[in-house]
């Protein structure tokens, strides 16, 4: 079979989304024949296990601009930013199953007590904390255990957000006093 024909075969179970297969008629086909075209269509199987809309796009666009000179390396830097987002993307959702709920951090207190456990967070993990009087209450902690640098840039960042708010005005006294 010639490279045309794995090349058109590629294509077919491309467009019927038979990426595995696809990919493989691609890898024939640049065994055939050494071309760099060729190595794109086997980018996009990959990119379509991937990122199945993205990759459809770009592989109609590369059909379409396919005789132009400049495709390859347009493609490449169309490839190259998929992968970074998708990496981006990856990344971000690892980090995410790193966080660590306030109520598991409360439980932890109990084990280590908040210092460790607080180092514990810094260094290993994100702390979520969606309630604002649990929010409120991490502070006090921060504040009770002499985090107040940490506890004043919290201030700073949430005080438009938490202003007229009793419990936080207490903290922000207590933190002035602390300071002096």
């Amino acid at each position: 079979m010639s490279s045309q024909s794995y090349k058109a075969l590629g294509i077919k179970a491309f467009r019927e989304n038979d990426f595995h297969n696809a990919k493989l008629f691609f890898v024939l086909a640049y065994e055939k024949r050494k071309n760099q075209k060729l190595l794109v269509f086997i980018s996009l199987c990959t990119l379509a296990l991937t990122s199945y809309e993205e990759a459809i796009l770009l592989f109609e666009f590369y059909l379409k601009h396919y005789k132009h000179a400049s495709i390859v390396k347009d493609m490449e830097k169309f490839l190259n930013v998929s992968e970074s987002r998708l990496n981006l993307a990856k990344n971000l959702k690892d980090d995410e199953n790193k966080a660590l709920s306030y109520k598991d951090f409360l439980e932890s207190e109990k084990e280590l007590g908040f210092k460790q456990s607080f180092e514990n967070v810094i260094f290993a993990n994100k702390l979520i904390i969606s309630d604002k009087n649990d929010f409120l209450d991490f502070l006090e902690k921060l504040l009770d255990n002499g985090y107040e640098e940490v506890m004043l840039n919290y201030l700073e960042n949430t005080s438009t957000i938490f202003s007229g708010n009793q419990k936080f005005e207490r903290l922000k006294v207590r933190l002035l006093e602390s300071k002096k």
